[in-house]
C-alpha cells in the first residue's frame, strides 16, 4: 500500500512538473513587444470617442488577434517621440513609419501590408474651371505650373514638411516672400486650413485625402487631386528595431504580410476614410501596382 501511495505521489509530482514546465516554456517563447502609436487622426485614434477607428488602429487590432504568441503592448506617444523610441532600440515595433534609407540604419521593414494615397492638392469643388489648365489628362495636378499663377492663393502649415518633391517646389517661393502663399502656425493645422479653404481664404492646399473626409465630413465641397510626379501610392510597412527582442515578431510579421492576409483588413479600414469618388481609382491603381490582383 505504501509503495502504491509513493507511486501515486510521484505521478502527481511528475504531472505537476510537466504542467509547470509547459507554462515556463510558453512564457519563454512569448515575446513582449512595445507597439508604438500616436494621435494622428484619422490614421490613428487610440483615445477619445472614436478610439480604435483609425485605419492603422484596425491593423493593430488585427495583429493582436492574429499573433497571440506575442505579447503586444501599445504605447501612445507624441509624434516626435516615435522616432526617438525607434532610434533608442529595444523591443520596439510600429506600423507608422515609411521606409527611408536613413531609418534603415536602425529599423528593419517588412514588405507592404497595404498602400495609401500620398499628400495631394485640395481645391473647392466649385473651382474646377479655374484649375482646369493645371489638371493633366490623367487627372494629376500640375503643381509646378499652378505655383507660377500668382492669382491662385495657396495655404500651407508653416514649418511642416510635405515631402521632398512638394517642398522643393514650394519652399523657394516661400523664402522669396510670395504674397499668394499664406502660412499658418496653429495646432491641428490641416483642420484649420481646410476650414479656411472652405471659407475662400485661399484657393488650394495640401492634405491626405483621408484628412478631408475626417475633418470636413462626406458632404464637403472639396476635391482631392494627386500631384503629377508625386502620385505613387505609398507602401505601409511594419517596422521593428534591429534588436534581438524583435527577431521573432519581425519574422512572424514578414510571413504574415507575405500571405496577404493583412491587406483586406487595411483596405476596408482605409477606404472608410477615403472620399467616395476616389475609391474606384484607388482600387484600379492598386490592381495595376500588384500585377492585376487585389484581395
Amino acid at each position: 500500500m505504501q509503495s502504491a501511495r509513493r507511486q501515486f505521489r510521484t505521478g502527481l509530482l511528475s504531472a505537476a512538473a510537466w504542467v509547470l514546465g509547459c507554462s515556463a516554456a510558453f512564457t519563454v517563447n512569448a515575446e513582449s513587444v512595445t507597439w508604438i502609436s500616436t494621435e494622428l487622426a484619422p490614421m490613428t485614434m487610440p483615445v477619445g470617442d472614436r478610439a480604435g477607428e483609425g485605419y492603422i488602429d484596425q491593423i493593430y487590432k488585427f495583429l493582436v488577434e492574429t499573433l497571440p504568441q506575442h505579447s503586444l503592448k501599445e504605447e501612445v506617444v507624441p509624434p516626435p517621440r516615435v522616432m526617438f523610441m525607434a532610434q533608442r532600440g529595444g523591443g520596439i515595433c510600429t506600423s507608422l513609419l515609411f521606409q527611408t534609407p536613413e531609418r534603415e540604419a536602425y529599423l528593419r521593414f517588412t514588405p507592404p501590408y497595404g498602400y495609401l494615397y500620398p499628400i495631394g492638392v485640395v481645391t473647392r469643388g466649385s473651382d474646377q474651371a479655374q484649375f482646369a489648365p493645371y489638371i493633366s489628362k490623367a487627372g494629376y495636378f500640375m503643381l509646378d505650373k499652378a505655383l507660377q499663377d500668382q492669382r491662385l492663393g495657396l495655404g500651407i502649415a508653416g514649418g511642416r514638411s510635405y515631402g521632398g518633391k512638394i517642398d522643393a517646389l514650394v519652399k523657394p517661393q516661400v523664402e522669396a516672400g510670395a504674397k499668394n502663399i499664406q502660412q499658418i502656425y496653429q495646432d491641428e493645422s490641416t483642420k484649420v486650413l481646410l476650414a479656411m479653404l472652405e471659407r475662400q481664404r485661399f484657393d488650394y492646399m495640401f492634405a491626405f485625402p483621408s484628412e478631408i473626409e475626417y475633418f470636413t465630413g462626406p458632404t464637403n465641397n472639396l476635391r482631392f487631386f494627386p500631384i503629377e510626379g508625386n502620385s505613387d501610392l505609398l507602401p505601409g510597412r511594419f517596422s521593428c528595431t534591429k534588436s534581438p527582442e524583435t527577431d521573432k515578431i519581425f519574422a512572424d510579421l514578414t510571413r504574415l504580410v507575405q500571405t496577404r492576409k493583412v491587406q483586406p483588413t487595411f483596405m476596408a479600414a482605409y477606404e472608410r476614410w477615403l472620399p467616395k469618388y476616389l475609391i474606384k481609382s484607388y482600387r484600379q491603381r492598386l490592381q495595376e501596382l500588384q500585377g492585376g490582383t487585389t484581395p
